[in-house]
């Protein structure tokens, strides 16, 4: 199935706000992936979604993660809320948490009253703040940050030993490693190696699972590293080729051109001015 990618539609943001009924820049009737995570609060009404091929009915105070990758189609109805995006670089700022914490075999994290209301207001501090036309040295970005890392921090421990999927385990621990091992390793048979698993093996639950190659997901964490890199600001092109292992500076450009359509100081400038 040749299912397009939607892309977050202010490529100079990492992390939106909508609600539920908002007004989709793409055509959210037909079955579509995502680049970006979303964290979906249903408030109150009914409606339907599939996520990787598991219908789930929807009510008031619900929360769904969808993980990047992972085939999404939503009938609203009723159904109002909040709807969180954001991209993966956004992590540098909400560490301890991790992108691959969020991944998980079930999207639906059933939640009591108080806890969901307590998230729910959460979100909607993000959504007052982002409104907010706030001057241009102003911290508020950084306060909505940090609204994020409590609410994703709390899906995360409500989620912690409740998957017991092979199949999400091992992609899990995948995501985990890539993430740790990205500068030394870049070939999909040597994590299958550290997972005692074959490569086919990998591959296809890569793909069975978010809609890509075990290759594709390494060269985006590559991919993350070096814009990590790149923002830093503290070693030259040259440099950052020899410390991610590429085997000359224009591999390394070749790289970012093939995946960005930029070139290493293009790409350079275009994160900066994210994180103005």
């Amino acid at each position: 199935m040749d299912i397009n990618y939607v892309e977050l539609h202010q490529p100079d943001r990492l992390l939106m706000i909508e609600s539920l009924d908002y007004s989709n820049p793409y055509d959210f009737t037909k079955m579509h992936r995502h680049d970006y995570f979303e964290v979906i609060f249903v408030n109150e009404g009914h409606g339907s979604q599939l996520i990787d091929f598991t219908s789930y009915a929807i009510s008031g105070g619900q929360v769904y993660v969808i993980y990047p990758g992972q085939i999404h189609l939503m009938h609203r109805n009723t159904a109002n809320g909040l709807v969180l995006q954001f991209r993966k670089n956004i992590f540098e700022h909400i560490r301890p948490v991790n992108h691959y914490n969020l991944y998980n075999s079930t999207a639906l994290v059933s939640l009591e009253a108080k806890p969901f209301q307590h998230l729910y207001t959460l979100a909607e501090c993000i959504k007052e703040l982002m409104t907010v036309q706030a001057p241009a040295n102003s911290l508020t970005k950084y306060k909505t940050y940090s609204y994020l890392q409590i609410i994703l921090l709390s899906l995360v421990e409500m989620n912690t030993g409740k998957a017991d999927s092979r199949e999400h385990n091992l992609l899990n621990e995948y995501l985990a490693l890539t993430t740790t091992h990205i500068r030394t390793n870049k070939k999909v048979a040597e994590y299958a190696a550290m997972l005692n698993c074959s490569p086919d093996k990998l591959n296809n639950t890569c793909k069975k699972s978010l809609g890509k190659s075990a290759l594709e997901i390494i060269h985006e964490e590559l991919l993350l590293e070096i814009r990590r890199l790149l923002l830093l600001n503290e070693m030259s092109l040259k440099e950052i080729a020899f410390e991610l292992n590429f085997d000359s500076q224009s591999n390394f450009s070749g790289f970012i051109k093939s995946h960005t359509g930029m070139t290493p100081t293009e790409l350079q400038t275009a994160v900066s001015d994210i994180y103005k």
